[in-house]
């Protein structure tokens, strides 16, 4: 069966981007994240990956992300994980790439945790 991702924005408040990510991030599929990424970091400082509809994340997921984090931070900016679901957090916890991510429950938590300037707060 071939592998799908889906990335679509979710929110756009100032130098801050949301994007919405589902499906399986794999081998098959980290070029999409990467490029999209990319292009999101390219107009915007910080970028927060909404993960609730990631069905599967392996290896190659999680090391676009890590390479994704450093770029950002490169630039001065951020990458927020937002929502990873159990299969992922536990990928995320047992490589110890949970201690580099900042990880928040939800999108609207990462929001609250990371307010953008004369934007209105979140309900």
């Amino acid at each position: 069966m071939k592998s799908v991702l889906r990335i679509d924005t979710a929110d756009i408040r100032g130098q801050t981007s949301a994007l919405r990510v589902a499906g399986d991030m794999d081998l098959a599929t980290v070029s999409v994240l990467e490029h999209t990424v990319d292009a999101a970091l390219g107009d915007h400082r910080t970028v927060i990956l909404d993960l609730t509809g990631v069905a599967f994340c392996d290896s190659s997921g999680l090391n676009t992300l890590i390479r994704l984090r450093r770029r950002a931070q490169d630039s001065g900016g951020r990458l927020i994980l937002a929502a990873p679901p159990p299969q992922m957090m536990r990928l995320l916890t047992v490589t110890g790439a949970r201690n580099v991510f900042a990880v928040y429950g939800s999108l609207v938590e990462a929001w609250q945790a990371h307010p953008v300037p004369g934007s209105p707060p979140t309900a």
